[in-house]
């Protein structure tokens, strides 16, 4: 049988795994500068290099409306979960106790934060 010292392990060391992990790319991510690939444009057309700023210009402006629409999304999607756990930690809390209640609400705000 496996000890209480291996379960312990067992269940954090993948979660801190991921942690690390989930930094390692959002650091990754972030450092992704938009530029428009100058110098591949600049070998492939020759008013590229002027052109190349209002390339620019569209991918940050698109970038931005994206970000922005999925704030969005994700506000509203939030808000509907919120007004779900209220509403269905009430109904639990009457059939089901304190304990089980916590443990949807703590689980609900992980899963939230998670989807962040």
């Amino acid at each position: 049988m496996v000890g209480s010292m291996e379960v312990n392990l067992l269940v954090v060391v993948p979660g801190i795994l991921g942690l690390v992990w989930s930094v390692k790319e959002w650091i990754s991510v972030a450092n992704v500068k938009i530029d428009g690939h100058p110098d591949i444009l600049a070998n492939q057309d020759s008013k590229a290099k002027t052109a190349a700023a209002d390339i620019v210009a569209e991918m940050i402006k698109i970038s931005t409306t994206i970000q922005e629409g999925a704030m969005s999304f994700l506000m509203a999607e939030y808000t509907y979960m919120a007004v779900y756990i209220v509403l269905f930690s009430i109904f639990l809390v009457f059939f089901t106790g304190v304990p089980t209640t916590i443990a949807f609400v703590v689980g609900s705000i992980t899963s939230i934060l998670c989807g962040w």
